[in-house]
């Protein structure tokens, strides 16, 4: 008796847990000098860009949420080291205000869609931007937060349907971003 009680129940355990929300994963990056958390574990790839000043090679880790239920799409982190001659966090206010307002501009035209916000943030003393982007029509929302570093630009970006907007994964994996001692640069 005491066995066919323990089938269903070891069964009802096993279906429950097979629900459960998944734990995030801690990505660090060595050479990208910080660590985030992801719903779960992203591609990693490394992309060359023609710029005005030049290529860049951009550093991106990217998590599509596909299948996988979730109220975002997409969650990513991008960072590109300039040369510090053009961009540092040391600068006058209106160069770094033109490079974070170029940097916005420059998301919201790739992905054809309009700035709808945009508001000064920091992280520590680095100056930064957050900004939602209104897409596909209207039918997406990315939130956008771009850290200046140094000479080193930080992009985190969020995407989700409109309807799903304001989320609170959103800001779990913004606020798990953190810069690593040491920074070099």
């Amino acid at each position: 008796m005491k066995k066919l009680l323990f089938y269903p129940s070891l069964l009802i355990i096993i279906l429950f847990c097979s629900f459960a929300p998944a734990e995030w994963v801690k990505i660090q990056s060595k050479e990208g000098r910080y660590s985030i958390l992801f719903p779960n574990k992203p591609t990693e790839s490394e992309q060359s860009v023609e710029t005005e000043i030049g290529a860049m090679q951009l550093k991106v880790m990217m998590y599509e949420v596909g299948k996988f239920k979730d109220d975002n799409a997409v969650y990513g982190i991008i960072y590109a080291d300039y040369p510090d001659t053009l961009i540092h966090s040391d600068f006058k206010d209106e160069i770094i205000d033109a490079f974070f307002e170029n940097s916005i501009n420059g998301a919201a035209k790739n992905m054809k869609g309009t700035v709808l916000s945009e508001k000064k943030v920091t992280y520590k003393n680095y100056p930064g931007r957050h900004a939602v982007v209104s897409f596909m029509e209207g039918e997406g929302i990315m939130h956008l937060q771009i850290f200046l570093v140094k000479n080193r630009g930080y992009i985190l970006e969020v995407g989700c349907e409109t309807k799903k907007d304001n989320n609170p994964a959103i800001d779990k994996f913004f606020q798990s971003f953190v810069l690593e001692e040491g920074l070099k640069k």
